[in-house]
This record gives structure tokens, C-alpha cells and sequence, in this order.
């Protein structure tokens, strides 16, 4: 697992390379914005991010461990403030 500064995981908000930042921990969600429930447009919402509010309000902590083994690169440096996730209703 490698260490990711906020600043490296911002630069990762597009259709195309899509990492968001759950509880410290970097995900690549690329090539799961198609098959999430929740629809692709709400993952781009908070590319880059740190969703870990979003995550909590709509999921349940098992999902991580379902889906990390596919999307999890690595964590986030320590003292690597990261940018929160704009606040959203819908489902992330």
C-alpha cells in the first residue's frame, strides 16, 4: 500500500482517473463508476475528495470491505489535510 498526499489525490477527478479518499484510505474508483448503485455522476461529484462523511451517511462499513480488495491503492500521508467532499443528499 502506497502513501498518497491530499494534493496527488485531487488531481484525480475526472470520468477518466477517479480516486476519492474514505476514512484515510485512497480508492480508485474508475472502473466502478459504471457499476455503482448510486450512479457514476455522484462518485465525480466528490473525485479527489474526502467522502468519508458522504460514505458514512449512505453506507454500511461492510461495504469497504467488499469492495477494497478491487479499489484500494493506499492511504493518506499523515498530516495530509485533505479537501472534504461538497455536501450532497444523494447517494454516494
Amino acid at each position: 500500500s502506497r502513501n498518497f498526499s491530499t494534493e496527488e489525490v485531487a488531481q484525480h477527478k475526472s470520468e477518466n482517473d477517479c480516486w476519492i479518499i474514505v476514512n484515510g484510505q485512497v480508492f480508485d474508483v474508475t472502473k466502478f463508476l459504471a457499476e455503482h448503485p448510486g450512479g457514476k455522476k455522484i462518485l465525480l461529484k466528490v473525485a479527489g475528495t474526502d467522502a468519508s462523511a458522504q460514505f458514512a451517511q449512505f453506507h454500511k462499513p461492510e461495504i469497504l470491505t467488499k469492495y477494497s480488495p478491487g479499489l484500494l491503492i493506499g492511504k493518506v500521508e499523515k498530516g495530509s489535510a485533505a479537501p472534504k467532499a461538497p455536501a450532497t443528499s444523494s447517494e454516494v
